[in-house]
Parts: C-alpha cells; structure tokens; sequence
C-alpha cells in the first residue's frame, strides 16, 4: 500500500542523492551502498551505487522480511552494524536473502513527522572494507538526505495551504458577488418601492385638496348670494379664486413643461401677445406658435374654440 500523503522525490534530488552513494562506494571499497524506501509493509531499493560489482537492481515495491537487514533498521529506527552474519546466530541466514553480503552498515531516513523513509546502507561480501572509516560522512549523508526530507515535505504542506487559500478566495469572492447582487436589487426594489410610494401620496393630496374644495364651493356659492354688503363679497370672491388657484397651480405644476414653455405660460396669463413674447425671448413668432400647440396638447386643450390664453388666465 502506497502513502498518498508523502511527496515523491523530484529528480534533482534524486541526482544529488545517487552522488552521495556513488562517493560512499568508491571510498569505502564495497560492492553495494543502497537507499531502500518503504511504504507501509514493502520495501524497495531506491537508488544503488552504480559500480560495477553492485549485484543489486533498483525493483518495485516488495513486501518486507524480517530477515533483511534493512527491515530491522526500519523497524526500530536505530543505526545497525553487523560485521559478519555468519558468525551471529540471529542474522546466520539473512547472507542466502541479501545476495551473499555479510557485512552490513544501515542507518534510517524518516520523514520529519517520524514517519520511516528506509534507509542507506552499505553492504560487503565479508567486513574486509573500510565503511566504518568513513561512518561519520555517511551519518552527514543522512542528516542531508532527512533535511532534503524535511524540506519536501514543508513545500508539500505550503503547496497545500496556498491551494486551500485560493479555494477559500473565490468562494469569498462569491459570496461577496451573491451579496452585491442581494443588493443591487435590493436597492432597485427600494426605489421602485419609494416612487411608488411618492406617487401614492401625492395621489392622497390631490384628491384631499379636490375633497376641500367640492365640499367647501356650496357654501361659497351660497355665502356669495346672501351677502350684501360689497366689501364681504369682494373677500369672499378673493377666498375662492385663491383656493381654486391653489388647485389650478398643481395641476399646471403636475404637468412637465420645458423650460421655454414655462416662461411663455407666464407671458401668456400676463396678456402677452406671441409676438410681444417672441421679442422678449429673442425667438420668432413662429416658434412661440409651435410652443403654443405643444402647450395646448399637454394641457389636453383639444378643441380650437377653447382659448389658450383664457384657460391660462382663469386658471
């Protein structure tokens, strides 16, 4: 079975790695300097040194054995010497399982949650070589090779992090987009809500300030014939013209002239002639005309025998 969560070793450090063996082999005179690697319950040579006497092959994957001498390196995570197998009662037929090495110099790589990594080792027919000369620079070897670890493993957990952190960032960004929308329309909502609401209320004055002044236009009426005296009539009469001014007033102001339009209104119920008011605006009777007609539609002043001028007067 095969660790998912532990990085794989790139290349360049597979290169640098195979230096280390290649130099231990040629120092020390022997056959075979390995780096095994375990996952689980198997076990495989990683690299091998690349001299020629080197009866190892670089394999898959290979369930361990207790009998090896790598899986006892593993196994405890202690270094392990054994100078000749067949004179130690425990190890006397791990020789025929080892391609005949007796001598063996294993120290363990793990990974820095102390999870096993295998091991380098060095291995000799008999222990007529010079490994345990050069045991301190094979212990500096598995410092590197457990740092290279180390180091692959804090960019296997940064890599992580910054892909969670991006995964994070959009469903940020999302929710954040969900919300503008929420209140785009939300905004648009309120201010449908709010024309609504204006229109509505100006709806209510209209027909309360209509109200007034059907129920309060008997009395004038009747108050107008039963007065005598010319003073009391003449307030009376201002009264009403004020009241149904004031009625006259919004619902000319209801009604959306243009700027030009305005000012001739004002000339028109001044008594203006539209020639009068086509020197005062600087403009030429024609066009006072044409502002007439569009000012008669608006108005709904259909009919040619109603007065445009009267209208605006009285009203």
């Amino acid at each position: 079975m095969i660790d998912q969560a532990l990085p794989n070793v790139p290349d360049k450090l597979l290169d640098k790695w195979q230096e280390m063996i290649n130099l231990l082999a040629r120092l020390t005179h022997t056959p075979a300097v390995l780096i095994t690697h375990v996952q689980i319950d198997q076990i495989s040579v990683f690299l091998k040194s690349n001299n020629d006497t080197n009866p190892f092959a670089s394999q898959g994957f290979q369930k361990r054995v207790s009998g090896h001498y790598c899986d006892r390196v593993v196994a405890t995570q202690q270094p392990l010497l054994i100078k000749n197998a067949k004179r130690e009662q425990h190890w006397q037929d791990s020789p025929a399982l080892e391609k005949g090495m007796q001598f063996y110099l294993g120290l363990p790589l793990v990974w820095p949650n102390q999870t096993a990594f295998g091991t380098i080792c060095i291995m000799d027919l008999d222990e007529d070589n010079q490994a345990l000369d050069y045991l301190q620079l094979m212990e500096v070897f598995q410092s590197l090779i457990n740092h290279d670890l180390k180091l692959l493993m804090n960019n296997q957990r940064q890599h992580r992090q910054q892909k969670l952190t991006e995964q994070q960032m959009k469903e940020l960004d999302a929710q954040l987009a969900q919300q503008s929308n929420h209140l785009a329309e939300t905004n648009t909502a309120l201010r449908v809500l709010l024309r609504q609401r204006e229109a509505e209320r100006e709806i209510v004055e209209q027909e309360t300030q209509q109200a007034i002044i059907d129920s309060l236009t008997p009395f004038i009426e009747q108050l107008e014939t039963s007065l005598s005296n010319d003073q009391q009539r003449q307030m009376l009469c201002a009264m009403r013209e004020q009241l149904i001014g004031e009625k006259q007033v919004n619902l000319l102001a209801s009604i959306n002239f243009s700027a030009t339009e305005k000012k001739i209104i004002q000339q028109i119920k001044s008594g203006s002639s539209s020639k009068a008011i086509a020197e005062l605006l600087f403009i030429s009777k024609k066009t006072v005309d044409f502002h007439r007609q569009n000012i008669r539609k608006k108005l709904g002043l259909t009919s040619s025998h109603t007065s445009l001028n009267k209208y605006l007067i009285e009203n």
